[in-house]
């Protein structure tokens, strides 16, 4: 008759911590600088089951794992009963999760602002075919380039007269004759 091992704990036997990434991307904790007792854990989610590890002892008391744990970045999913873990669940996890949410819309708000190379659309502010309105074709300019007033190929005999104050948007200087005898 042959004895079966298994690996379920005994009395007696420290419970495994076992502990989920919940980063998308890969996480690696080490006990000390020279990486004693690394654990890398592959992405969330990961389809061969990676982001799942069990901790080592010498790792469950250093803070570098007890800030993973209260940051968000590992989940126990086995052994919450170990006190170490208890202790470092029970810190506040809000400010971790609070400065993630801002990075990404701050990381956002970068990617969606547009590059000074980019090629923007605005209306020509030349004349219209009636007083008092623009002509309002498509230009296509520079993100970056304030300098060239927004003028269609039909109006770019005007930009001598067009103004740009600080900021402010560009504005077309009407003396009178705009429209004496004009066929636009």
């Amino acid at each position: 008759m042959s004895v079966m091992e298994t690996s379920l704990p005994g009395p007696g036997d420290a419970v495994a911590i076992m502990c989920q990434n919940q980063m998308s991307g890969p996480t690696v904790i080490a006990a000390d600088a020279k990486r004693n007792y690394e654990v890398v854990f592959q992405g969330k989610d990961h389809p061969d089951g990676e982001d799942v590890q069990p901790i080592p002892e010498a790792l469950l008391r250093t803070i570098q794992f007890q800030r993973a744990l209260s940051r968000g970045v590992l989940k126990v999913i086995e052994g919450e009963n170990h006190p170490v873990v208890q202790q470092a669940l029970a810190r506040q996890t809000d400010a971790f999760a609070k400065r993630m949410q801002q990075q990404n819309m701050a990381d956002r708000e970068v990617l969606d602002a547009p590059a000074a190379a980019d090629i923007i659309v605005v209306n020509c502010i030349g004349p219209g075919s009636r007083p008092g309105a623009v002509c309002g074709e498509q230009v296509p300019v520079k993100s970056g380039d304030t300098g060239k007033p927004p003028l269609c190929d039909r109006h770019q005999g005007l930009k001598d007269r067009c103004l740009k104050r600080g900021d402010g948007p560009w504005v077309l200087e009407d003396d009178g004759t705009l429209y004496e005898g004009a066929n636009f």
